[in-house]
């Protein structure tokens, strides 16, 4: 991702705000700048849709198909030529689990967490919509701040970016609990559920709903987003005001004093954020926001 995205923070944009079309135009750009590159990458076609074991039915031969598929029978009989399809190539729903908590309103980078992770879950949304798949997003902080249910097209990639980029939906604690809840009452089984977060702080019993998600659903991906003031702490910077973004609390805290222990801590928690996706039959990734997620 070379090119640079120029979009100011997401506190400055709202509904009716001239700033809010400047927003989706450079979310929408960059997104189809890069999602070549991504849809090569991912390729989610064959990661997530292996050949199953459930025999589903026929369509006609393309030239993306592999050859062995071909039913010689069918096509001796139509004249055509046809290819077995089985239950895990059938279509899955794509849907991204976004983060708008407060602490994803941070970033010493380029872009804040919530812009980086708005041009992910924007690059999710299009590469679903572009192969004739149904993409699908909710948004979460304290309460689940909007729901769009899976579908297919450009109206509905649309869609998700108006939401993503309005500041109504941003702000809060991270109640992932509460999300999780909602997805396993509401989506179906053939899914794909990618869950866009920095993990930072999540309230509610989110481990074991987590687990009741991987068993559900075809294939559970957390995308922990983190600025590197999240990983690190500078030496020699002595004594900082901070505050805490959720309670507006403040603090004056000598960082030197505190580095090692706040490294310590930091890698302890990202250890119980992968240790949690994995009892789940999940995984998850780690992406700074100064390095392309590609």
């Amino acid at each position: 991702m070379k090119d640079k995205i120029n979009i100011e923070p997401f506190i400055n944009y709202g509904s009716g705000h001239s700033g809010m079309t400047s927003l989706i135009k450079d979310i929408d750009v960059n997104v189809k700048k890069i999602i070549e590159f991504f849809r090569f990458i991912l390729k989610y076609k064959i990661i997530f849709k292996g050949r199953g074991i459930e025999f589903a039915g026929l369509r006609e031969y393309t030239s993306d198909d592999d050859a062995s598929m071909i039913d010689w029978n069918s096509t001796a009989r139509t004249g055509k030529t046809y290819v077995k399809i089985f239950e895990h190539e059938r279509n899955l729903d794509v849907i991204i689990l976004l983060d708008t908590s407060s602490t994803m309103l941070f970033g010493t980078q380029k872009l804040l967490k919530t812009e980086y992770a708005a041009i992910l879950a924007g690059a999710l949304a299009y590469s679903a919509v572009e192969v004739g798949d149904r993409a699908g997003l909710l948004m979460f902080n304290d309460n689940v701040k909007t729901f769009i249910p899976p579908n297919k097209g450009t109206l509905q990639y649309y869609k998700i970016l108006k939401s993503i980029t309005n500041k109504k939906n941003y702000g809060g604690r991270s109640n992932l609990s509460n999300a999780l809840e909602y997805i396993i009452e509401t989506i179906k089984h053939r899914s794909i559920i990618f869950i866009i977060s920095d993990f930072i702080d999540p309230v509610g019993q989110w481990e074991e709903k987590l687990k009741l998600v991987g068993y559900k659903f075809d294939k559970l991906v957390g995308l922990m987003i983190r600025d590197v003031r999240d990983e690190t702490l500078p030496k020699g910077i002595g004594k900082m005001r901070i505050f805490d973004p959720v309670t507006n609390k403040r603090i004056v805290v000598d960082m030197d004093k505190y580095r090692d222990e706040f490294l310590r801590n930091v890698k302890i928690h990202e250890a119980m954020i992968e240790k949690a996706f994995l009892v789940s039959h999940g995984r998850v990734v780690k992406i700074l926001t100064n390095e392309p997620f590609i």
